[in-house]
């Protein structure tokens, strides 16, 4: 059957370009904020941390399954079953299993460079404790899951060459238990990361004006943090044996494109201050000092010469941190460097660990 000479219906015209449309605009979204944010680290800010070499990692592994999921477009999605050319319908096959072992390795190095980023900027050690946890779990659990689905065939071949009829393979309810297991640990682990940072936010000597910036930065990632719920939502068609899986299986493939994209762009949005066209948001402290050594020993020896700051500010400040008791906690240590890195640190502090 040739392709083009297929009349397609409304659905499925409408499926194909709200597919189209999320991915490209979603991966284009992600690689304009995450290019600025790396260009602003490198060559304005000029420190260059770890976080920010997972985001390049990250980066080049979401736009490279941007890219596979137009190619699973191309070679079907969105397409009745019936109007699939069977020559395109092995490649999508082929296409489609090759993201369902990917999918996961996705999301891991996305959360991986969230968690560096949330490293750096706040050194307090439960947080510090809490991610390095999380990326050992999501680790392995990257790794248990992904072997699943790519083993889910015997002979592995099976799991793509629909031909091999003595294959033996996971029935679609399995393989739906399987996804819904993973949906699940994705929303709860997601969720924790959206939440970490809110504690040490709220303790954070800003205006109210700046807390709430802040808070919507860090909460910018409530999309991606759904959206493996609301991918899960989509995959009823394994839960009912749907024969047109090319079709039913669209909505489930744009979801990830927002689930990753969305994801890499929160976590870059705080470094775009960098520019100077945006240096004025959060440019400026509420009543914060600075210049105070964190948790592990670390000092920002350069005291915030923000071009707003007034010398007023600068004496209140100075004047507050003489009249403070000796013996400052670490929790009080902490939420300073934190300040620093949150609202100065992107244009003169050092990177944290």
């Amino acid at each position: 059957m040739d392709s083009s000479s297929v009349e397609l219906s409304a659905a499925e015209t409408r499926a194909i370009g709200l597919t189209i449309g999320l991915i490209l605009g979603t991966g284009i979204l992600s690689l304009i904020v995450c290019g600025l944010r790396l260009y602003a680290r490198l060559f304005i800010i000029k420190q260059f941390g770890t976080d920010d070499f997972a985001v390049v990692v990250s980066l080049a592994m979401v736009q490279v399954f941007n890219g596979l999921g137009l190619s699973i477009v191309y070679y079907g999605s969105g397409k009745n079953l019936v109007h699939v050319p069977q020559t395109d319908l092995l490649m999508w096959f082929k296409l489609y299993y090759v993201a369902m072992c990917l999918y996961l390795w996705v999301s891991l190095s996305v959360k991986i460079s969230l968690l560096l980023f949330q490293r750096r900027l706040f050194p307090t050690g439960w947080l510090q404790t809490t991610t390095l946890c999380l990326m050992i779990f999501l680790t392995l659990f990257t790794i248990s899951g992904s072997r699943a689905l790519a083993l889910q065939c015997k002979p592995v071949r099976a799991g793509w060459d629909k031909t091999l009829t003595e294959a033996k393979c996971f029935s679609t309810f399995t393989i739906y238990q399987i996804t819904l297991y993973q949906a699940v640990i994705l929303f709860v682990t997601d969720l924790i990361i959206l939440l970490l940072p809110i504690p040490l936010l709220y303790k954070l000597n800003m205006r109210a004006g700046k807390k709430v910036a802040c808070a919507l930065i860090f909460g910018s990632g409530i999309i991606a943090c759904i959206s493996p719920m609301v991918r899960f939502s989509t995959l009823d068609y394994l839960l009912q044996g749907s024969v047109d899986i090319t079709y039913s299986s669209t909505s489930s493939l744009y979801w990830m494109a927002v689930e990753f994209n969305p994801g890499l762009v929160a976590g870059s949005l705080s470094s775009l201050r960098a520019f100077p066209v945006l240096r004025r948001f959060g440019s400026t402290f509420g009543s914060s000092g600075g210049g105070y050594a964190n948790s592990k020993g670390y000092v920002n020896s350069r005291s915030m010469e923000m071009g707003n700051m007034s010398q007023s500010n600068a004496s209140r400040k100075k004047r507050r941190r003489h009249n403070r008791p000796m013996g400052e906690s670490v929790l009080e240590q902490t939420v300073n460097v934190s300040e620093e890195r949150i609202l100065g640190d992107d244009e003169h502090g050092k990177n944290g660990p």
